[in-house]
Formats: structure tokens, sequence, C-alpha cells
């Protein structure tokens, strides 16, 4: 039987999909990872099931030293439009954002730890994120009544795009999980990050 195969994009040193890539392959998937700050090239995703897009500390739309990002962006525009499904991480949901129009700047503080956030009513009947709702329902926008923690590690801060259906929310940074169309998903918080990672990022190792 054929596996499924996933592309994830790794932006920088240290920045893998560390316990994401361990369940996948858990599950029976292939996980191929394409660095491209090393010079390797992105492959084409006709060969592949699914796109993940990961985290690191440029901003979005930093093309001049990082000139693979508008290829990045223009995937997400093919995930938006349903072409795949695509999971999108941090600087990988700031991408995701950007694909669909919506504004992104820089904040006047970082944020750095865990965070307490929410499952909103359109998250809690999400085919992801509804595996996470723990509440009963809420209106529109509003979230479930069990908290999530989760690892925010972020200086810039997205908008929700138009049209997008917002997920996850919470902080002062409210757009935390959204999704754009039948298949393109991001984040701002690392669901797929460790201990052991986070301490590396703390200590500059991996930046």
């Amino acid at each position: 039987m054929t596996s499924v195969r996933i592309l994830a994009i790794e932006h920088e040193r240290g920045t893998g999909p560390q316990r994401f890539g361990e369940w996948l392959i858990e599950a029976g998937a292939e996980v191929v990872v394409a660095r491209p700050y090393v010079g390797e090239v992105i492959p084409e995703l006709g060969s592949f099931d699914a796109l993940i897009v990961l985290g690191g500390s440029a901003g979005p739309t930093e093309d001049n030293e990082n000139p693979w990002f508008p290829e990045v962006r223009h995937l997400l525009r093919r995930s938006i439009a349903g072409e795949f499904p695509s999971l999108n991480i941090c600087l990988g949901g700031e991408m995701l954002a950007v694909a669909g129009d919506a504004p992104i700047w820089r904040r006047s503080h970082p944020q750095i730890g865990i965070y307490e956030l929410g499952i909103t009513s359109a998250g809690a009947s999400d085919p992801v994120f509804g595996a996470l709702a723990g509440g009963g329902p809420t209106g529109a926008g509003e979230t479930e009544g069990e908290s999530l923690p989760s690892v925010l590690f972020h200086q810039e801060e997205m908008a929700l795009p138009p049209g997008a259906e917002l997920l996850i929310t919470g902080s002062d940074a409210p757009v935390q999980a959204f999704r754009l169309g039948e298949f393109a998903w991001g984040t701002q918080f690392h669901p797929e990050t460790d201990a052991a990672q986070i301490a590396r990022w703390l200590d500059g190792n991996d930046l």
C-alpha cells in the first residue's frame, strides 16, 4: 500500500517538525523535509499528498534574506484554492495569512512562553482542531470552556484573513489558529515543538 507523502519546508536550522514528524511517521506517513536555506530545491508538490510549512525567526515577507519565500507563498495560495491540504505553523501561519491578503505587523514585545488559549465554536466543528474542543456549544467567535495551554514564540502578529474561520484564540494576539478554504490551516502557536527544542531556542543555539 502506498503511504501518504508529506512535504515539510524548514526555514532555518533547529525548526524541524519535531513531534509532528514523529507522529506522522508512526501513523505510516512518509515525511520529506526540504531545507531551502542550505540550497535544497523545494520539490514539486505533484508527488506529495500534503504540505507542512514550519516556523522560523524571519518575518513572512522578508524575501531578500529568504529568496524561497515567494515560492512558498505561491504554494500556500494553491492550498487555499483547494489543490492540497497544508498545515502552517508560526512563520508558516503568517505566510498563509499573507497569501490570504491579511496584514502582518511586528509586535512591540514578543510572546514567548506557555499561554492559555481556547478553541472557538468554529474550531470545535473543524476537522483538524475539533478534537481539542472540551466545553459546550458557544456563540460565533466565543471560546469553548476548556483551556488549551500552548507554546508561543513569535515577534510578528497577524490579522485574520478575509473569509477565514478563526479556530483558536486567546492572549493579546487573538488570531492563534485559522482555516482558509477547506484545506489550508495556519497557527501562530507551536503545536509541533517539545521542551528540548524550546530550550535550544531560548539559548539561541538554533536561531
